[in-house]
């Protein structure tokens, strides 16, 4: 069995040793801390594989650190939590949570959910078996797959994972309407859950980021009751 580095953050003793526990038969060696600081000592001084996190630190500072993680380590975090109000949910997933547990969680579902996150955000398979590893140059955007870079009107796009492979399959098809599940089997194949807003938490960061390039949110365009489509205004947009 393959193993994983984790680092745990979580304030409760007995939580924290719990989840220890939990993940460490399912071939994670897991490091648990109680606090932020103690948290951002481990990830400069340690080799991690993924973060695992409660958000109430409080709510703020833990949305802060969800945001940290994935832009300055590069690596995925799951937040695992006793608040579970959509409103909540849908900040920790914008901030950069790639994935968002309720407490209490099965130990089963808990370690499926994190090698579900391992194979969409590192190393890039399964992925990397079925889309190519190309260049696109749409006028204004391009992207380089191997790479994982996106430049907007000569501004590099900050995105996650899941966020270049979804760019990437617009993309490929500018101008046509994708239907919702024609997305998720190829961006997310089997690791989407059915009560699951993922796809619109990823387009709504998407355009966000796409909006703060160039000032044009519409260039990803929800076509209602059909799907999305990438614009070919993208071509010629940082003309404009």
């Amino acid at each position: 069995m393959q193993m994983y580095q984790i680092l745990i953050l979580e304030p409760d003793t007995q939580a924290r040793q719990l989840l220890a526990r939990m993940v460490e038969p399912a071939g994670f060696v897991a490091e648990a801390v109680s606090n932020l600081p103690a948290a951002h000592e481990a990830l400069s001084t340690g080799t991690f594989d993924l973060v695992l996190t409660e958000i109430d630190l409080p709510v703020d500072e833990g949305l802060g650190f969800c945001q940290h993680v994935p832009a300055n380590f590069g690596l995925p975090l799951v937040v695992v939590s006793a608040h579970c109000d959509p409103a909540t949910i849908v900040r920790a997933l914008d901030s950069g949570a790639d994935d968002y547990l309720r407490k209490p969680v099965d130990a089963h579902e808990m370690a499926g959910r994190l090698r579900a996150v391992l194979r969409r955000a590192r190393r890039l398979p399964p992925e990397a078996s079925y889309l190519p590893l190309d260049k696109l140059d749409l006028g204004c955007l391009q992207l380089d797959f191997a790479n994982q870079v996106a430049n907007l009107c000569g501004v590099e796009l900050e995105l996650t994972c899941k966020e270049f492979l979804l760019l990437h399959t617009l993309a490929k098809n500018i101008g046509t309407v994708l239907t919702r599940a024609h997305i998720l089997q190829t961006v997310w194949r089997d690791d989407v859950y059915d009560d699951s807003k993922t796809l619109d938490v990823h387009i709504s960061r998407l355009r966000k980021k796409l909006d703060a390039a160039c000032g044009r949110s519409d260039l990803l365009k929800t076509v209602r009751r059909r799907g999305y489509m990438l614009t070919e205004e993208v071509l010629d947009c940082c003309k404009r």
